[in-house]
């Protein structure tokens, strides 16, 4: 019913008017959406109850209620919807706004504070994506996505571990770089899962510890910071 219902829009598209060429147009723009949005939600299911190598596309298509030619043509591959997957969990985790307040805070151990609630809800929120990704392994499309993941997190400590040096109250003995080794280290997702998955923590628990740990490795004593001054 597909190909004909395609036949009959595309040949009332090209002898009707402007306006129904547009509703035919938008019609099928808003299928072709809905069909890769199926596809989506489809894969991040099978991912978190099969893993990513346990997954085929043949599987996510009969999930998706689409033939699995139709789930080539929208993304070429398996890695290519994990791609889509792992873009879309800033915007679910509302990375702006967590973004804002750490550049708002005055305070440069309150932006380390943040910087760890922003983890925390970052790995909570994709926790099934995450989890996936680790699952595929050497995946060249699945390294690139952990690659451009360790750049956005040095991105987000940066500034701050330089606010913490602006203030003097960096530890004593460790440079910027050593510093910002540290933290993207302790914040690396394989110790989220080990804490929570492993460990059976909650994401309060992680969260708390990797706010601790965060103070105690890079973050000068009181004592410390006032002899510096």
């Amino acid at each position: 019913m597909g190909a004909a219902q395609d036949r009959q829009e595309a040949q009332a598209g090209s002898s009707g008017s402007p306006q129904r060429r547009q509703y035919r147009g938008t019609l099928r723009d808003e299928r072709a959406a809905d069909t890769r949005e199926r596809i989506v939600a489809a894969a991040r299911e099978l991912f978190a109850s099969r893993g990513f190598t346990g997954t085929t596309v043949a599987v996510i298509a009969k999930h998706a209620g689409v033939a699995t030619p139709t789930v080539y043509a929208v993304f070429n591959s398996k890695s290519e919807i994990m791609r889509e997957l792992v873009s879309r969990l800033e915007v679910e985790a509302d990375s702006q706004r967590w973004h804002a307040r750490v550049e708002a805070e005055i305070d440069p151990r309150r932006k380390l504070e943040w910087y760890a609630a922003w983890h925390r809800t970052l790995f909570a929120t994709g926790r099934d994506v995450l989890a996936a990704a680790l699952d595929a392994g050497g995946d060249p499309v699945v390294l690139d996505l952990r690659e451009q993941g360790d750049r956005k997190a040095q991105a987000w400590l940066e500034p701050i571990i330089a606010a913490l040096a602006a203030a003097g109250v960096l530890a004593p003995g460790l440079t910027q770089q050593q510093a910002l080794d540290r933290g993207l280290m302790l914040s690396s997702v394989e110790l989220y899962f080990r804490a929570t998955k492993g460990r059976g923590w909650s994401d309060e628990d992680y969260q708390q510890w990797l706010t601790e740990l965060l103070h105690h490795q890079l973050v000068a004593s009181p004592d410390e910071s006032d002899d510096d001054n």
